[in-house]
């Protein structure tokens, strides 16, 4: 991973052990942008995430999830080796610690995750489904740009994974998003329901991110986090 895509993934950590104090269910949407981040990093993907309810006790419990993403990013630089997929499993279980049935919610993003991987598809929809096509010429309740809003372009996408638009649209032919459809003009576009984040989620916690930045550049140590 690159040093820029470290200091973001650290910077989405930063948010959230500062977020606990104030508001922990902004707490809990940042924790799952972080753990989404970098399961695309690795190129895993699970749908089960955004699902899920995550209770954070306390910051020991966070740091213990914190560090092992640092590991895991250490270790799969180039590639992911055995010693590194331990080190994923266990990150795993330290997610399912916080929810309410830890083994059952482990085994299920185990097998989220290897489902995903074995039933990739061998093509990729080229042309519009029809079901967008009835959202979009039927649907009299909503605009245009509230469609529009529905999907990602590659460009958003990359930007809301710390990922290149490159990697984004290999991302998109090797069949890593569900039901990705190209436009008549030929550009990918992404369901938002792919994340687990919405785009209000996004804002603030770019929001954060900024105000984190900020501060980090005023001083070395950030004493006190102010969400007004």
């Amino acid at each position: 991973m690159s040093a820029r895509r470290d200091e973001e993934q650290e910077l989405l950590w930063d948010a959230v052990e500062e977020l606990i104090q104030y508001d922990k269910l902004k707490a809990q949407a940042v924790l799952k942008a972080a753990i989404e981040r970098l399961f695309i990093q690795l190129n895993m993907s699970t749908t089960l995430i955004s699902d899920l309810h995550l209770s954070i006790q306390n910051e020991e419990s966070i740091q213990a999830i914190r560090c092992l993403d640092n590991e895991i990013r250490k270790k799969t630089v180039e590639y992911i080796s055995e010693p590194s997929y331990e080190t994923i499993l266990n990150y795993i279980e330290k997610i399912s610690e916080m929810t309410e049935n830890p083994q059952v919610i482990y085994k299920k993003i185990v097998a989220s995750i290897w489902i995903e991987e074995k039933n990739q598809p061998h093509y990729i929809m080229e042309r519009k489904p029809a079901y967008l096509h009835e959202i979009e010429e039927n649907d009299e309740n909503s605009t245009a740009g509230e469609n529009k809003k529905k999907f990602y372009t590659t460009s958003e996408a990359a930007n809301k994974l710390g990922l290149s638009d490159q990697t984004i649209r290999r991302m998109c032919e090797r069949g890593k998003f569900k039901r990705v459809y190209r436009s008549e003009g030929g550009h990918w576009r992404i369901p938002e329901d792919n994340f687990v984040t919405t785009r209000e989620q996004d804002n603030k916690a770019n929001t954060i991110l900024g105000h984190l930045d900020r501060k980090n550049q005023e001083a070395d140590d950030v004493d006190e986090f102010n969400l007004s």
